[in-house]
């Protein structure tokens, strides 16, 4: 079983070609933002320089938590 998919790797080259230079684009949903630890975590995503996009959710609303968030000049959308 493993000697065919070594010899199909070896016959058709694999459509994924890596990089050295990966792309550091991480998109996170907080669940429960509008929570005692939901709303600071959402503060320290959104000042992580990895973070790219940053989705806030919870039962409630959160829209001083929105509201804060919004506050902190970062990339990340």
């Amino acid at each position: 079983m493993f000697a065919r998919s070594a010899i199909r790797a070896v016959v058709q080259p694999s459509s994924r070609l890596f990089s050295s230079s990966a792309s550091r684009n991480f998109k996170v949903a907080v669940l429960g933002a509008g929570g005692g630890i939901g709303q600071p975590l959402s503060l320290l995503l959104k000042s992580d320089p990895l973070v790219t996009s940053l989705s806030l959710y919870d039962i409630r609303g959160a829209p001083g938590v929105a509201a804060d968030v919004s506050h902190v000049d970062t990339a990340s959308e």
